[in-house]
């Protein structure tokens, strides 16, 4: 083993090596190697220098790896450790050798090109033999001889050459420390060199059970034994692989989603422990099921069977959370083990299909587990229509929610108010001020001022009327969502109005002296109110028919027929169509007096005075053309929570 020899040995090492393997220059015979700080020499002074290499060990450091570490076999199993004294040297390679040159100058001139040949010829020495080993020899006379210093044989760590990347301020400062001017150098560094502890080791006393408890042992006894040590084999938890086993369900999905009651499944090595439990999130849970290589475990919702309830703070949320398996032995302290982290996805859950409420306004209440965040966090998403939680009804909570449907969703029994006919221009009341009030049912909403000109174009009424109706309650959906058009039977020109929520009635009513509501054909005696419209979801602005012979099927009180549906290039040209469609089709008053438009990217079917219910259907032969024009259709349910999104298979069909 090393002992205080090692860092000579290590130099020793470094020129025999050198001299062994370098190569001469031209005219060089041979190239000492010498070992040391620099010749003494002022700055300035230049001077013939024969060709050599110095070795310059000018800086020694710790390995901080190896500090705490006993060299592998060479400690006792039982002995309280004195690791050696593990070292990286640091050493500065510098070679010499010029020739003076010819000339007048004072002081003489020296050509150093030689000292670069040298200095190469042991650069390319150093980098063939990083690692020096017991079985390294020398190729010159005499040869066969071992290269490695005879204090550095044998031992575990072997001598390693690094070229040391040093900065030119870190070179400077080891020349101007020597008082000696910059000389061109090579820096290496040397590990791991070892120096064997002298210090004497100490060896615990052997683990036993005492001869007596009470009775101290005579001098002639054995040595008596340590306390009673229960030892226990370190085996770390390691998860391979996170199955997810849907409540209710038998087989396992490789997916990473689950939600609250499904059931986790750990798989891997040393999972189990005499007690195994598991950490989501900061909730630690029993688990269910322990094996060495599977452990499996319930998501839990507010309680932990046998522990109690979880601290509302603690409680599992919707998001990317981790999980982790905690083997230990309750005997032992201090004996639990930790697996490496695993994330799993928790996302809300739907418990069923949603429940419908006609309104006002259309509604779903959603049941289910983790609807709701902590911090009220969460949305609603029915087809790709997406409900913020501030738009959410009543009071929800994690488990209910209460959604109000999107307008951009298919409806019937839509509320529409058909004002009067309009002429062409309207005309104004110019009576000071023009207000317009709106009552939804309940205290009228305060009173919206306009200032029109006493001639107003026809076709910018409906921008009016929206635009005044928003005004009133920027806040209110009934107000904010509120769409108005103009509508004609091939006669007459009449303003359509629904409300926010298409199931509100609006009554509209100007405070005397104003005639506004009246020059606008919108007073109670000038509006009927039509119940039963029928009002398609969003349509692209090019509709897209996939049947090459597009039809619907249209019910109309105790009436059906069945509607060829035209491929148009236009929401426009489509209304139109379907519109004479309906009308040919003579199959009572109510399809006789319909009227179809475009409202927004939807239509708009305003039957005969007498319908009292409409309901479009898929034709047979033809189920696309009605999903295609979002007459009816069925549309997903989901809940998202934090970024979770629900993967319950939950839908809805529209309109109900």
């Amino acid at each position: 083993m090393a002992d205080f020899h090692a860092l000579g040995g290590v130099s020793a090492t470094l020129r025999t090596l050198l001299i062994d393997r370098m190569e001469m220059p031209d005219g060089v015979t041979s190239i000492p190697v010498t070992i040391g700080a620099p010749p003494f020499q002022k700055d300035g002074e230049s001077k013939k220098e024969d060709e050599r290499i110095n070795l310059f060990l000018y800086r020694v450091t710790e390995n901080g790896y190896l500090q705490n570490q006993e060299i592998p076999g060479h400690g006792s199993s039982g002995a309280y450790g004195h690791p050696p004294l593990s070292l990286n040297l640091h050493y500065l390679v510098t070679a010499y050798g010029n020739k003076p040159i010819e000339s007048t100058v004072t002081p003489p001139l020296f050509d150093e090109l030689n000292a670069h040949y040298v200095l190469g010829s042991a650069m390319r020495v150093l980098h063939d033999v990083p690692v020096i080993t017991d079985r390294l020899s020398t190729v010159r006379q005499p040869s066969g001889h071992t290269v490695l210093d005879e204090g550095l044989r044998g031992e575990f760590e072997k001598v390693k050459l690094t070229l040391e990347p040093l900065t030119l301020e870190d070179a400077t400062k080891v020349w101007s420390s020597l008082l000696m001017r910059y000389r061109l150098s090579a820096a290496y560094v040397v590990n791991v060199v070892q120096i064997e502890s002298r210090r004497d080791r100490r060896f615990p006393r052997p683990v036993g059970q005492p001869a007596s408890a009470t009775i101290p042992p005579l001098p002639t006894d054995p040595p008596s034994p340590g306390p009673m040590v229960f030892v226990q084999t370190i085996q770390t938890p390691t998860i391979a692989e996170l199955r997810v086993r849907r409540a209710g369900k038998t087989s396992e999905q490789p997916f990473p989603y689950a939600a609250i009651g499904d059931t986790l499944v750990l798989v891997g090595t040393s999972l189990a422990g005499r007690a195994t439990s598991v950490q989501i999130g900061d909730v630690v849970v029993p688990a269910s099921l322990a094996h060495g290589d599977r452990v499996e475990v319930l998501i839990p919702d507010a309680t932990i069977p046998g522990a109690g309830a979880i601290p509302l703070a603690q409680r599992v949320e919707p998001g990317a959370r981790r999980v982790r398996v905690i083997a230990n032995d309750p005997f032992v302290p201090q004996s639990a083990s930790a697996s490496n982290d695993v994330a799993f996805m928790l996302v809300p859950a739907i418990a069923q299909a949603p429940q419908f409420d006609p309104g006002p306004p259309r509604s779903l209440t959603i049941t289910g587990t983790r609807l709701l965040s902590a911090a009220q966090d969460g949305e609603a998403i029915i087809g790709r229509s997406a409900v913020p939680r501030a738009s959410y009804l009543g009071q929800p909570t994690a488990q209910s929610i209460k959604v109000p449907i999107p307008d951009s969703l298919p409806s019937a029994n839509v509320r529409v108010m058909l004002s009067a006919p309009l002429s062409d221009p309207v005309t104004i009341g110019q009576t000071e001020p023009q207000k317009l009030i709106l009552d939804f049912g309940g205290p009228p909403l305060p009173a919206v001022i306009a200032q029109l000109p006493a001639s107003v174009p026809r076709e910018q009424i409906p921008d009016i009327v929206a635009g005044l109706i928003r005004d009133a309650a920027p806040d209110d959906a009934r107000c904010a969502g509120a769409r108005a058009a103009l509508c004609t039977d091939g006669t007459n020109w009449r303003l359509v109005v629904v409300a926010g929520g298409l199931t509100e009635t609006i009554s509209f009513s100007s405070p005397a002296p104003s005639t506004f509501a009246s020059d606008l054909r919108l007073t109670a005696t000038q509006v009927t109110v039509v119940g039963s419209a029928y009002l398609s979801g969003t349509i692209g602005a090019v509709p897209v028919l996939s049947s090459p012979s597009p039809r619907v099927r249209l019910s109309m009180n105790a009436t059906t027929a069945t509607l060829e549906v035209p491929k148009t290039m236009s929401l426009a040209a489509l209304a139109s169509a379907l519109q004479s469609a309906i009308v040919a089709t003579a199959a009572s008053q109510a399809f006789t007096g319909a009227q179809v438009m475009v409202s927004g990217s939807q239509l708009l079917l305003i039957p005969g005075a007498t319908a009292t219910t409409v309901q479009f259907d898929a034709a047979p032969g033809d189920d696309r053309t009605v999903v295609e024009l979002q007459l009816r259709a069925r549309f997903a349910i989901r809940a998202r929570v934090n970024g979770a999104e629900s993967i319950d298979d939950v839908s809805v069909e529209l309109p109900q």
